[in-house]
C-alpha cells in the first residue's frame, strides 16, 4: 500500500534531502546540550574546588592567627586579646563546618581539629602563670595544646587535597560518560542518516533504472511486454508515454510482418509461374528459338532469378528475430558441399579459384542459421571477386569455437565501411561483378544468424587477400 506518491523527482529529492538533514539537526541539538551539560558540570566543580581551596587557606591562616593571639594574651594579659581569640575560635569552627558541607566528604581530622581547638584553655594557662608566677609552664601547656591543633590542621590540609583530587576525578569521569553518551547518540544518528540516504537514493534511482531497463528491453527483448514505471508521477507519465510508443511500434511491426507475408505470397505465386515458363522456353520445350529470342528469354530468366533472390533475402531478414535455435550435431563437410553446389555454375562462369581447408569434421550448433550465414558470406565472395580471382575458405577449431574465414581477392572494403557493411541495406562502394544486383542485407543476415547462437562475424585483415570475413560459432 502506497501512503505517499511524490509528484515529481524534484519533490522526491527535496523530501529526501530534508529527511536526511533531520538526524543531523538532531545530532547538533544533542551535541549542544551535551556541551552545555559538560560546561555546567565543569563550572560547578571549579567553583567548589576554588571555594574549598580558599576556605582551606583561610582556615590555615586563622589557625595560625589564633595561636599568635593566644601567645600574645599569655604574655600581655590583655582581655581584648582573649575576647578576639574566642571570636576567632567560633568563626574557625563555622568555617570548618562550611568546608565539610562544600566538600561533602567526612574527615576524622576535621572533627579532631574542632576538638583540639575546643581543648585550648587560654584562661587556665593564664591562671597557671599568675598563681605560680612561672610563665614557662603556662607556655609549655599552651604549646602542647597547639601542637595537637597543628597536627590535625596538617591532616585537614591533606584531606582537603585528596578531596579536591577526588572531585576532579569524578568530574572527569562524568565528562567521559557524557562524551560516551554523545558518541552513541551521534553514531545512531549517523547510521539513521546513511539509511535514509540509501533509501531515498534507491527510491530516486529506481524509476530511472526501470526506465533504462525498459528501453533496453525494447531494443533487445522485443515489443511484446507491457511497460510499467512506478515512482514519481512525472516518471509514471513518462512510462505511460513509453508504453504508448511500444504499442505503436508493436502495431507497426505486426503490420510489417503481415505486409511481408502478403507480399511474399502475392509475388512468389506469379514469380513461380514466370520462372517455370522461362525455364521451359530456355530448354526449348515449346519449340526451337532463334538466337535473338533466346537472348530475350535469358534476360527474362536472369531477372526472374534476381527478383526471387531479393524476395527470399527480405523474407529471411524479417524472420530472423522470431526464430528459435535448433541445436544439433551435423557434418561440416556435408554442409560445405551443399553450399558449394549452389554456386558451382557462377564459379565456373567467372573462372574463380576456390580453395577450402576443413580441419573439423562435425559441430554442435544451429545448422540452419550457420548455413544461412555461410551462404551469404560465400555469395558475397563470389559476387565481389573479379573474373579469374581467388576465394579461400578456412575451417578450424579454436577451443570451444568454430572459426571460419572467408577470404577473396578483388577491391578492398574501405576502412570507413568496415562496420557499416553489416548494416541492413548498406552497400559498399566496392565493385560487384555478380549477375544479380545485391539488396544490401546479406551480411546483416549473416551476422544476425551467427549472433543468434552466441557467435560473431567481423571483417579482419588477411596476409594474402584484401577482403576477409571471420565467423566464430560456439559449440552448444
Amino acid at each position: 500500500m502506497v501512503f505517499w506518491q511524490p509528484r515529481s523527482v524534484l519533490q522526491l529529492v527535496l523530501v529526501g534531502f530534508f529527511a536526511a538533514l533531520a538526524p543531523l539537526c538532531v545530532a547538533i541539538v544533542f551535541s549542544v546540550q551535551a556541551l552545555e551539560e559538560l560546561a555546567a558540570s565543569d563550572r560547578e566543580v571549579t567553583r567548589r574546588v576554588m571555594e574549598a581551596t580558599r576556605m582551606g587557606q583561610e582556615i590555615q591562616g586563622e589557625a595560625l592567627e589564633m595561636e599568635r593571639h593566644a601567645r600574645q594574651y599569655l604574655a600581655l594579659s590583655d582581655p581584648e586579646l582573649a575576647t578576639l581569640f574566642e571570636r576567632e575560635r567560633e568563626a574557625l569552627g563555622e568555617k570548618l563546618f562550611g568546608l565539610q558541607a562544600r566538600v561533602a566528604q567526612p574527615s576524622k581530622d576535621l572533627v579532631a581539629l574542632l576538638q583540639a581547638l575546643r581543648m585550648v584553655d587560654l584562661a587556665g594557662a593564664r591562671a597557671l602563670a599568675t598563681e605560680d608566677g612561672d610563665l614557662g609552664r603556662a607556655v609549655a601547656q599552651l604549646d602542647q595544646s597547639f601542637a595537637a591543633v597543628t597536627e590535625h590542621r596538617r591532616g585537614v590540609q591533606q584531606w582537603l587535597t585528596s578531596s579536591v583530587d577526588q572531585l576532579l576525578a569524578e568530574n572527569a569521569a562524568e565528562a567521559g560518560s557524557i562524551v560516551d553518551r554523545l558518541m552513541l547518540q551521534l553514531s545512531f544518528l549517523v547510521v539513521t542518516t546513511l539509511a535514509l540516504l540509501i533509501s531515498f537514493s534507491y527510491w530516486i534511482n529506481r524509476p530511472v533504472r526501470d526506465l533504462t531497463e525498459e528501453i533496453h528491453r525494447l531494443g533487445t527483448a522485443g515489443l511484446t511486454h507491457t511497460i510499467e514505471i512506478a515512482g514519481p508521477k512525472e516518471m509514471a507519465a513518462l512510462g505511460e508515454k513509453l508504453e504508448w510508443l511500444r504499442q505503436r511500434l508493436h502495431d507497426a511491426d505486426q503490420q510489417k510482418a503481415q505486409f511481408l507475408r502478403h507480399i511474399s505470397h502475392e509475388l512468389k505465386t506469379p514469380l513461380s509461374s514466370l520462372r517455370e515458363g522461362t525455364d521451359l522456353l530456355a530448354e526449348q520445350v515449346t519449340g526451337r528459338l532463334s538466337q535473338q529470342q533466346q537472348s530475350v528469354v535469358d534476360i527474362v530468366r536472369r531477372n526472374a532469378i534476381e527478383l526471387q533472390c531479393l524476395i527470399e533475402s527480405l523474407l529471411d531478414y524479417n524472420q530472423l528475430p522470431g526464430q528459435q535455435l535448433n541445436i544439433e550435431e551435423f557434418d561440416l563437410s556435408e554442409l560445405w558441399w551443399e553450399l558449394l553446389d549452389n554456386y558451382r555454375i557462377s564459379i565456373e562462369q567467372k573462372s574463380l579459384r576456390l580453395e577450402s581447408h576443413v580441419t573439423v569434421d562435425s559441430w554442435v550448433a544451429d545448422r540452419g542459421k550457420l548455413k544461412t550465414a555461410l551462404d551469404n558470406l560465400l555469395s558475397n565472395a563470389v559476387n565481389y571477386t573479379p573474373e579469374g580471382g581467388s576465394i579461400d575458405i578456412a575451417w578450424h577449431g579454436d577451443g570451444d569455437s568454430l572459426v571460419i574465414e572467408v577470404s577473396n581477392s578483388g577491391s578492398p572494403i574501405p576502412a570507413g565501411d568496415s562496420e557499416r557493411v553489416f548494416e541492413p541495406f548498406f552497400q559498399s562502394i566496392a565493385t560487384r561483378s555478380g549477375p544479380i544486383k545485391g539488396s544490401g542485407i546479406g551480411l546483416s543476415v549473416a551476422r544476425e544468424s551467427i549472433e543468434a547462437q552466441g557467435g560473431s562475424l567481423t571483417l579482419v585483415s588477411h596476409l594474402r587477400f584484401p577482403v576477409c570475413f571471420r565467423l566464430l560459432c560456439p559449440a552448444h
